[in-house]
This record gives C-alpha cells, sequence and structure tokens, in this order.
C-alpha cells in the first residue's frame, strides 16, 4: 500500500484541505435541511437527499481528480475549453429558462438537477489558462503574445456567458483568470488598461439593463423602500442579524418561514448567522480563510509553474466567490445569485467545487518539501 501511495505522492498530500472541505459540506447539509423546513415544511428531507446525491457524486469525483496525476490535465485543456465553449452556445439555444435567465441544460435529476454549463466553465477556464500561462513565460509580458490573446479567450467566454444573462459569473470567472495573469508576471500597467476598459464595459452593460440597474437600486434603496425593490436585501440582513451572538439554534430559525427568499441558496448565509449567529459565520468566515491558506500555500510549493497556476486559480475561484456570496448576506455588494461554495444548495456547483478541492490535494502530492 505504501508503494501505491508513494506513486500517487512523492511528497505527502495536504489532509488538512480535505479536513476543511468536509467540515463546509457537512455545515452545507445541516443548513440545506434547517432551510428546507421553511422551503417545504411537508417534505423536509426532500432538498437534503437530493445534496446527498450531489455531495456523493461530488466526492467520487474529488477522488478521482485527487489520483490523477494534474500533469495530465495539460492534454486535455483546450479540447476541454472548445468543449466548454459549446456547451455555453448550446445552452443559449436550447436550455431552460428560469426567472429570465437560461443557465441550465437538460433535467439529470427532475427539474432542479439541470447541469449549468458556467459552473463547469469555471473549472475549465481556470485549467485552461494555467496550462497557457505555464508555456509563454516572459512572453506574456508582450501584448501581442500575452495580454491581446488572454483577453480574446477570456473576452470569448465571458460574453457567453453575459448572454445568459449571468453578469456575476461573468465577473466572478474574468477577475480569477486576470489574478491568474498577475501572478504569472503580466505587465502591471496592462493589466491595469484592460481592468478599466472592462469596468468600463461592465457599466456600459449595467446602465443599458433594466434588470441590473433595478438590481442596484434595490441595494441603494433596501431600507427606503423595504417592501418593494429592497425587500430581498433587508430580508436577507434581517435574518442574518437576527441571531445576535449565538443564533437561535440550529434549526430554530423564524425568518426563512416565507420572510427570507431562497433561503437554501443564494441566501444561506443569512439562515446561518440566524441561527448559529455571529459566531457561526466567524466559524464559516475562518474556514474559507483556512482554505485560502492552504490553497495558496500549496500553489507556492508546487513543483512546476502549471500546478502553482492552477492551485493558485483553483484557490481563488472558491475564495472570491464565497466572499461575494457573503457580500450580498451583508448588503456589501448588491444582490447577485452566486452560491456559498460547499454550503449552498445546487448540485453543478457542489460537483465542481469538490473536483477543484481533489486537484488541489493532487497538486499537493507534488510539491517542493519544506
Amino acid at each position: 500500500m505504501k508503494r501505491t501511495q508513494d506513486k500517487l505522492y512523492p511528497s505527502k498530500p495536504d489532509y488538512w484541505v480535505l479536513a476543511i472541505v468536509g467540515m463546509l459540506v457537512l455545515i452545507g447539509l445541516a443548513f440545506v435541511y434547517s432551510a428546507s423546513l421553511g422551503h417545504n415544511p411537508a417534505n423536509p428531507t426532500y432538498l437534503l437527499k437530493r445534496q446527498a446525491l450531489w455531495v456523493v457524486l461530488g466526492t467520487v469525483a474529488l477522488v478521482a481528480a485527487a489520483r490523477f496525476n494534474y500533469r495530465r490535465i495539460q492534454l486535455y485543456t483546450l479540447p476541454a475549453l472548445g468543449f466548454g465553449i459549446v456547451l455555453l452556445a448550446v445552452v443559449l439555444l436550447v436550455g431552460d429558462r428560469v426567472h429570465g435567465s437560461i443557465r441550465w441544460l437538460g433535467d439529470i435529476i427532475g427539474q432542479e438537477g439541470s447541469v449549468q454549463p458556467s459552473e463547469l466553465m469555471k473549472l475549465i477556464l481556470v485549467s485552461y489558462v494555467a496550462y497557457w500561462l505555464s508555456t509563454k513565460g516572459a512572453e506574456i509580458r508582450h501584448a501581442t503574445y500575452g495580454l491581446i490573446p488572454f483577453s480574446l479567450i477570456v473576452g470569448l467566454v465571458a460574453a457567453l456567458i453575459l448572454l445568459q444573462p449571468d453578469f456575476s459569473t461573468a465577473v466572478i470567472i474574468t477577475g480569477v483568470a486576470l489574478s491568474m495573469f498577475l501572478v504569472a508576471g503580466a505587465v502591471v500597467w496592462q493589466l491595469v488598461a484592460v481592468g478599466g476598459l472592462g469596468l468600463a464595459f461592465a457599466a456600459l452593460l449595467v446602465i443599458g439593463s433594466d434588470y441590473r440597474m433595478g438590481r442596484i437600486g434595490a441595494f441603494r434603496q433596501a431600507f427606503i423602500d423595504p417592501l418593494e425593490a429592497g425587500y430581498h436585501v433587508r430580508q436577507t440582513v434581517l435574518t442574518l442579524g437576527s441571531g445576535g451572538l449565538v443564533g437561535r439554534g440550529l434549526g430554530n430559525g423564524i425568518l426563512k418561514f416565507g420572510w427570507l427568499p431562497v433561503g437554501y441558496t443564494d441566501s444561506i448565509y443569512a439562515v446561518i448567522g440566524e441561527e448559529l449567529g455571529f459566531l457561526g459565520c466567524v466559524m464559516v468566515l475562518a474556514l474559507f480563510a483556512a482554505l485560502a491558506w492552504r490553497g495558496y500555500r500549496i500553489a507556492a510549493q508546487a513543483q512546476d509553474s502549471f500546478g502553482a497556476f492552477l492551485a493558485a486559480g483553483l484557490t481563488t475561484l472558491l475564495v472570491v466567490q464565497a466572499l461575494v456570496n457573503i457580500g450580498v448576506a451583508t448588503a456589501a455588494v448588491p444582490f447577485t445569485g452566486v452560491t456559498l461554495p460547499f454550503i449552498s444548495y445546487g448540485g453543478s456547483s457542489m460537483v465542481v467545487s469538490l473536483v477543484a478541492v481533489g486537484v488541489l490535494f493532487n497538486i499537493s502530492g507534488h510539491r517542493i518539501e519544506d
């Protein structure tokens, strides 16, 4: 057995990553069940059973990713990127329209089991960008070989996601790619210029969309117009703060019963705040901070540039998405439909997040020893 382990992982892999994510997943299962009490009181285990199934599938995928030498991923990044782009195009043509957005493709386990291609594309794009950066070396500092092709690749993916429309995912995926580009040694002024153009374009998209302007208006008027535009923001903040220091107790939340919209997905952090209080919220934040520490440590100790860029990108993806979700719950950013990794209900998000952790664990077993 030891020989097999040594062959799979020349260095001792980082089991802390698995422990941290395991705790987050258990918290997620507990609060998906708790939020289900308000979503479907007649069948409170309905969402829990479905989420548990996604956790099992995601765990199988995590194990597979952990045992598959991450360096071989480089062989499949370009075909995977092409496949992901095709999926994003197909979902625009035949995807399921839900609440005005076309983000889901097909039903795997009933209506709520649809696959979300943009979630898969997060993993694909981070892998492709890591491979692309690892092959460029110092060339990325030249606009012709670095900035321009990088912008075209990321811009195409972001544009397809924006067409769904899914503004928040497009922003997150672009931001993660830019952070990887910066880590790889890009010229800062080039990134500042591209970032400025990107922000200007994003502002135009917001101004030109009544829906997005409505989100901004709801954010600004959350407590001025609490029963209309600001209802969701206000209820999320009230739910989050109603738990005080230690909360009402697991399962004892009140506002999830008809007052808090989508408490089992986008607003699940507010349910945690009501039931576990400030200390429970800090605990979740501490777990994500610990995940960031271990993930970036894995990136810093990776044996090759591909592993370093891949670990940094995956860690940034998970942590940024968590911060955006928590920012929405605390009214620090306008409301947007971003799940809390490992905790919110959702199959595509859970499986993709667990695969990302499997890859991180894999890279940690091929690192430079302290």
